[in-house]
């Protein structure tokens, strides 16, 4: 499918899975999807699986949208606490479209509890509660990263989220990464699983062989101890004074936190003249992408003047990275988008498009590492490969016959594309638009927010069980709403809600439990009363209870 038809597709609403080859354009068809969508004020959960391929879009881990945090299980209580963050409810009330790179580095089971709390906030138990979901990757790259003590970790097409999504599959096919067809029918002989001894002598053409064009290729090592070593001791080699820039950052500390681990330009950028670097920001304008390599040649006017292979020479100046929630910046970090490029790890190397590239794969040890690591260069000329082991090209075999399925149901997807015409797809992508973009002011302020039509059934001293009924909610929904009153200061009379519901009794269990919680942990979260009263209490009544308990703000 060629990016054109895979926008296409996006653009009418389906769940999807973005795939295709290393250097197929993947991002660049999101991207395009993310502008459409902000175009038309549709608010969208950008995100990745990882730090690192989340800063290539401006978006955030899915870890921290959706607040799952480090957690691997989701308790009730776990979503209870959840559910009293105010940021999480505006974010997932907002939402309409949730989009997630990087998914082959997504433990299955960690995106059956992402889809739980899209659910949870949603109200209701459609897949990902109603949102779009757009799930990118290539599960020919790497894995996710089982640490000790969690669950065995498997691809995400292994969740039931998955198996729930009825997915659209959208397979790229087009390469814009490597021209070279010689290099190229290497990638894909590692990729199906089909090493012949072509592809060992393409190999091995290249085993020790210099790069023309550039004295010293970023080396590509498996392990970080092998990569913070041979930086430091080449910036070291180097004459001259060592010239500094320190990243700036503003915005709410946490996150800005959050883009500082998942920048790949170091926080304290240290450069001399003749270092060799590499851009870590795509630039078109200024003519660099991640990945594109050069030297330190001058520092003009303070900033780094680089020169780049193809001799241009750019200057370096500092550079934004944010994240935006409804068009406002929640926390900006800024800093010349350089690092010190001698070498760097196979994992952090994942998305980036190299010029020139020396390769170390003899401490392979995860299936794939291979493929990630000889695919970031774009040319047989670019590469020299130091050693590799029997692991280093070796793929997934589960992968290699999943992909097959995924190439089936990426050209079923195509011919239904094919089958309607023009206009019809073009009817049915504005239709979707439509659904999910707001609307118009006038319409806005005509309509009566929700929670004030509940108001009224409150006035008319309706039970919780009628206006759930009549109104089609569900009766956590209408105690959202009477909460949401009590904070805008409403003066709502709901004594009669607390008699209907409790006996003084049971009321005063709750009332104490509050007491005590209260008196430990200085607020009046749920999960600490259900945990002191068990499960003969529901979260519902002890909620509703809260009501009644809380002091209005």
């Amino acid at each position: 499918m060629t990016q054109s038809k895979a926008l296409d597709v996006l653009k009418l609403g389906h769940n999807i899975f973005l795939t295709g080859s290393a250097g197929s354009g993947k991002t660049f068809v999101l991207n395009q999807y993310i502008d459409y969508l902000r175009s038309h004020e549709v608010d969208v959960g950008v995100t990745a699986s990882t730090g690192i391929a989340a800063t290539h879009m401006n978006g955030v881990t899915i870890h921290s949208w959706s607040g799952l945090g480090i957690r691997d299980s989701l308790s009730d209580v776990d979503i209870d606490s959840l559910e009293e963050k105010q940021y999480l409810w505006k974010r997932f009330n907002n939402a309409k479209v949730l989009i997630i790179d990087e998914v082959s580095m997504l433990h299955h089971f960690r995106l059956d509890l992402v889809e739980r709390v899209c659910r949870a906030f949603k109200r209701n138990n459609l897949p990902f509660g109603g949102l779009q979901v757009i799930l990118c990757g290539d599960f020919f790259q790497l894995p996710p990263v089982q640490r000790r003590g969690e669950e065995p970790a498997h691809f995400v097409y292994r969740s039931e989220a998955w198996k729930n999504m009825n997915l659209k599959i959208c397979y790229l096919h087009e390469q814009f990464r490597q021209k070279d067809n010689a290099f190229l029918s290497v990638l894909n002989s590692i990729r199906e699983n089909r090493v012949t001894g072509e592809t060992l002598d393409h190999l091995s053409s290249r085993h020790n062989k210099e790069i023309k064009k550039v004295a010293r290729p970023t080396k590509l090592y498996t392990h970080n101890i092998d990569v913070d070593s041979v930086n430091q001791k080449e910036l070291e080699k180097l004459p001259g004074e060592i010239r500094s820039f320190a990243m700036a950052k503003k915005g709410n500390p946490r996150i800005v936190e959050i883009l500082q681990k998942s920048c790949l330009a170091p926080q304290d950028l240290q450069l001399k003249k003749g270092a060799q670097v590499m851009f870590v920001k795509n630039n078109y304008e200024m003519g660099y992408v991640n990945g594109t390599l050069g030297t330190v040649i001058a520092f003009e006017e303070g900033m780094p003047l680089v020169e780049t292979l193809n001799g241009k020479q750019i200057m370096a100046n500092p550079i934004e990275w944010d994240i935006e929630e409804e068009g406002r910046t929640l926390a900006e970090i800024k800093q010349v988008p350089l690092r010190l490029a001698w070498a760097i790890t196979v994992h952090k190397s994942q998305g980036m498009s190299l010029d020139a590239v020396e390769i170390d794969l003899s401490k392979s040890f995860e299936r794939g590492m291979g493929y990630v690591a000889l695919s970031r260069v774009r040319s047989l000329e670019g590469l020299k490969l130091l050693g590799w082991n029997d692991m280093a090209l070796e793929i997934n075999p589960e992968v290699l016959e999943f992909d097959g399925l995924l190439q089936d149901e990426s050209e079923k997807a195509q011919r239904e594309l094919e089958l309607l015409g023009s206009s019809e797809k073009i009817n049915l992508q504005k239709h979707f638009i439509d659904r999910i973009a707001p609307k118009g002011k006038a319409k806005k302020e005509e309509k009566v927010p929700t929670h004030y039509v509940t108001k009224r059934f409150i006035e008319e001293r309706k039970s919780l069980k009628t206006i759930s009924k009549e109104r089609e909610l569900k009766s956590e929904t209408i105690i959202d709403h009477i909460e949401k009153l009590k904070k805008e200061g409403e003066d709502l009379d709901i004594e009669y809600l607390r008699e209907s519901a409790f006996t003084s009794s049971r009321f005063q269990k709750i009332a104490d439990a509050f007491s005590l919680s209260f008196e430990q942990v200085g607020d009046y979260r749920l999960a600490p009363v259900k945990n002191s009263l068990g499960s003969g209490f529901t979260y519902e009544e002890i909620r509703l209870a809260r009501l009644f308990i809380e002091p209005s703000k």
